[in-house]
């Protein structure tokens, strides 16, 4: 009887622990960007470091849906940052768009499935500055991923993602659609 009680009362943890983290219970994300402390640091200070490349002005950054356009011209360059906290620095290309208050970054990169396959794809990241004008958290955040038909168990290409805390756990995952009025990004919950 004691061990029915325990295994009951983890599960109920579970789904708590599932919901307060904007997951239903027993689902996972579609898919997964693992994001290190590199992405709050960035925050704090979002502007090139002395080894940036590419230097200067765009009005966009991203390839097809995992695409944004700024509020106006903005700081662009590329730089080798370890985003995911894996110890190995990728070829990043960012946008700060000082207006809202969100660094964006994207990159060609590896991604893990619910199903547990690794893919590579298309992933666009949005940075909360301090100050931004959703205010949200700096260091909290949001990543896509355009997935291919076929890729990560979907019959049908989509924009998949998540909205993250500042310590750089999801929050919300799901369908994404990028708003193009504001940066911000809106999730659809798959239920």
């Amino acid at each position: 009887m004691k061990r029915e009680w325990a295994g009951a009362g983890l599960l109920a943890a579970a789904g708590i622990a599932a919901l307060a983290s904007g997951q239903t219970p027993g689902s996972q994300p579609p898919v997964m960007i693992k994001v290190g402390p590199a992405v709050a640091a960035k925050a704090v200070n979002p502007t090139p470091t002395a080894s940036a490349q590419n230097q200067g002005q765009k009005t966009g950054i991203g390839t097809g849906a995992a695409s944004v356009k700024a509020s106006g011209p903005s700081a662009y360059w590329t730089d080798l940052v370890d985003l995911e906290g894996n110890g190995v620095e990728q070829d990043n290309q960012f946008l700060f768009d000082k207006q809202r208050g969100i660094l964006y970054t994207y990159r060609q990169d590896n991604y893990q499935c619910a199903d547990g396959t690794q893919q590579n794809g298309n992933v666009l990241m949005g940075i909360y500055t301090q100050g931004n004008t959703g205010g949200r958290p700096a260091g909290s955040g949001w990543y896509v991923v355009a997935v291919k038909a076929g890729q990560c168990g979907e019959k049908k290409a989509g924009l998949f993602g998540c909205r993250f805390d500042g310590s750089g756990q999801p929050t919300t995952c799901g369908m994404v659609k990028v708003k193009e009025e504001s940066g911000e990004i809106e999730v659809t919950v798959k239920k």
